[in-house]
């Protein structure tokens, strides 16, 4: 065979969005990594970036468009289904072609992602290499090799081979930059406001939090005290030179690291060069912990323009409890308006349905946001990822129903935190928010905590009707984004005109 054309599958859809054809695509590290590997080592690959379901003819019409000879698909939890149902239409209509899926999903629960049908192989793990040697492999007998490392496979005698995980790439300046080929970076979601190329600089996170794969993901590995890695100073700036060299147009990068300050020293040595090589601006994920002021000003110099931080729960007994998040609210409030002074633009992550959650720790995140001055929120529904120690956490105190559909928005089902409460903060949040900042901006002292108090009885009292607001909310909130999706489609310069404004009345 020689080389092998690769075709990569990534079902980049929700299922409130499966037949909606408009919405832009995410870009994909481990895609473009893997890709880029590949294509070293002499292969093809190309991809199918599925922003919507497509239907079974069209489908497979796509996919013998490329004449795969190994199709490879990455897997979300929130997308198994539609995989899953994928993968059987290949059973049926290419049933010649060797199917493998990876990850996070089939990392952390490859039983249930290897007996889909028309699966014939998983991967666990990172995937750059051990993809390169079993499509190595691949090429010269035409027969997957069921000994590869990392990988589990269908023999032919039914059963399934498990082979041991390989130890990661600690060094990642020794992996090739990704594919910038194989995505189109004007197309993507991250684009969306402004000429803006997402990009990833490290792997791994140091801390455990409970709902978070990123400390499952480096237990499945025989070392796990050096999984936190970055590329060198030198090598990340020269990977944004390469992607500006490919797009001179570029106007911002968008660091998509769990965090980009996670080591100090890497941090100062990295913007000293970002500053004088690239000069544009930037935006980041970054942790309350890991920020003083000599930091935040070192953001500001450097051409970070907003930075998303994760908040999840407002009560520190509950976020170090069954988070494993050990922060103070008044280090949280003073970190983000010492971001703020230095023209810093501060997004949160927020989570709501967590385990053991009420409407009252609810209204409490709500609070924080209000206090930190919050610019914008990201209020995400809980999900039970596999493996997950939340999970577990969940399933122990019986709150995981195995009838819940993966796609329904309410994932737990707890007597204290019902769904029209859960509703009614998630069409709210904002909301509420401004609300509770009003009066903190406007009262002091004894009226504040009498005020306070007022508004957190008024909403969680029996005559509020918190499931008509959700509903109504909600209905609003879903005609507001079907018009953003029209205006985005058929007015596309106007709609990023609008949304770089308003991001620039937030600074």
């Amino acid at each position: 065979m020689g080389k092998v054309n690769f075709l990569f599958i990534y079902p980049d859809f929700l299922e409130a969005t499966r037949h909606i054809k408009t919405i832009p695509g995410n870009y994909n590290e481990g895609i473009a990594s893997i890709s880029a590997v590949l294509r070293r080592g002499g292969h093809n690959t190309c991809l199918y970036h599925q922003t919507y379901m497509p239907d079974k003819e069209g489908f497979i019409e796509r996919v013998k468009s490329y004449s795969p000879d190994i199709i490879g698909f990455t897997v979300r939890t929130s997308a198994l289904d539609f995989v899953a149902e994928m993968a059987g239409w290949l059973d049926e209509a290419l049933p010649g072609v060797f199917v493998m899926a990876g990850g996070y999903h089939p990392s952390l629960a490859p039983d249930e992602v290897i007996g889909l049908r028309g699966i014939d192989a998983v991967c666990l793990g990172e995937g750059e290499y051990v993809t390169l040697d079993f499509v190595d492999s691949f090429a010269q007998s035409g027969q997957p090799d069921t000994k590869s490392d990392s990988f589990w496979i269908k023999c032919d005698d039914g059963t399934i081979c498990k082979n041991p995980v390989r130890p990661f790439v600690e060094d990642l300046d020794t992996l090739p930059f990704p594919d910038l080929d194989l995505f189109n970076i004007r197309r993507l979601k991250s684009n969306a406001t402004q000429n803006t190329a997402e990009v990833i600089v490290s792997r791994g996170c140091l801390y455990s939090c409970t709902y978070c794969a990123n400390a499952q993901l480096r237990n499945i590995y025989p070392d796990k005290k050096r999984y936190t890695r970055f590329r060198s100073p030198e090598n990340a700036v020269a990977l944004l030179e390469k992607v500006l060299e490919k797009d001179p147009e570029i106007e911002a990068f968008n660091f998509n690291d769990a965090i980009l300050n996670m080591y100090t020293d890497w941090f100062y040595a990295f913007t000293a060069l970002y500053k004088e090589r690239i000069g544009k601006k930037y935006t980041c994920n970054l942790r309350f912990d890991h920020l003083d002021e000599k930091m935040a000003r070192e953001l500001a110099d450097s051409g970070c323009y907003l930075v998303t931080i994760g908040l999840e729960n407002g009560n520190e007994d509950f976020r170090k409890k069954y988070l494993k998040r050990v922060m103070k609210n008044e280090h949280i409030i003073e970190v983000s308006h010492m971001l703020k002074r230095f023209g810093i633009i501060v997004y949160t992550y927020n989570i709501i349905g967590l385990p053991f959650e009420t409407l009252a720790l609810s209204l409490e995140t709500i609070k924080l946001n209000a206090r930190m001055h919050t610019d914008n929120v990201i209020a995400s529904n809980f999900f039970p990822y596999p493996a997950t120690e939340i999970r577990r956490i969940a399933e122990e105190a019986g709150f995981l129903d195995p009838s819940v559909s993966p796609h329904d928005p309410v994932q737990l089902r707890m007597p204290n935190y019902p769904r029209r409460d859960f509703m009614y903060v998630k069409f709210g949040f904002l909301k509420l928010i401004r609300k509770y900042r009003k009066i903190y901006q406007k009262y002091e002292g004894d009226d504040l905590a009498r005020r306070i108090a007022r508004l957190d009885g008024k909403i969680m009292g029996k005559r509020h009707p918190r499931g008509l607001i959700g509903a109504v909310r909600r209905r609003r909130h879903l005609m507001v984004v079907s018009l953003k999706r029209n205006v985005s489609r058929l007015l596309p310069a106007i709609y990023k005109k609008l949304r770089a404004r308003s991001i620039k009345s937030k600074a």
